[in-house]
């Protein structure tokens, strides 16, 4: 709890790129505390995105703690809502897997830090983009299957919404090789009911 109080304090209160006293490009140079990236006490930690979105906050109610709560509460259900689509695509027709895995991501106990700490924001909005560019590879996939000319357009913005969740959480990165790794096992398991 206590290290929780003290990132929030150093990522929002005392973050220059939240508080205005640089323009929107200098969040681009800094780290998600406010510190240059060419500064040796730089943690390196590069979140633009998420940085923006705690500037949003403190431009439309200060440091008012309701606001940052409830933007990370509607982050949450969007991203539960997200896993939810996303298990329709993945798990065999039924809808008890579908509720039972939506059920599990919006409640389960690891989410309460992301979604009551402020500074979770980077996790949640990390997700949402991670989740999303997942959700349109399998468009991408689909229409790739169909002959359908959208299926570059899909692919395109698969790459935008993993390059935005990469600017949201660094652990995003992953985004585009678990898009491969479905696309290898959609493959697979095509081969294998054409051989049946």
């Amino acid at each position: 709890m206590y290290s929780n109080v003290r990132s929030e304090r150093r990522a929002i209160l005392g973050n220059p790129d939240v508080l205005g006293t640089g323009g929107w490009a200098q969040m681009l140079q800094n780290d998600f505390w406010g510190t240059p990236l060419v500064d040796s006490g730089s943690h390196g930690s590069y979140r633009p995105l998420c940085v923006a979105s705690f500037k949003l906050n403190y431009l439309v109610d200060g440091f008012k703690p309701f606001g940052y709560h409830l933007v990370n509460v509607l982050l949450h259900s969007l991203a539960t809502g997200l896993v939810v689509k996303l298990a329709r695509h993945i798990l065999p027709v039924g809808r008890s897997g579908v509720a039972i895995t939506g059920l599990l991501f919006a409640a389960h106990p690891i989410h309460t830090e992301a979604v009551a700490g402020v500074v979770g924001r980077a996790d949640l909005t990390g997700c949402i983009f991670y989740l999303l560019a997942l959700l349109a590879y399998i468009r991408h996939v689909r229409w790739r299957q169909w002959g359908d000319g959208r299926q570059w357009l899909a692919l395109a913005v698969t790459v935008l919404l993993a390059g935005a969740a990469i600017l949201c959480k660094e652990t995003a990165v992953t985004a585009l090789v678990v898009c491969a790794i479905y696309d290898i096992i959609k493959g697979y398991a095509g081969s294998r009911d054409k051989l049946e």
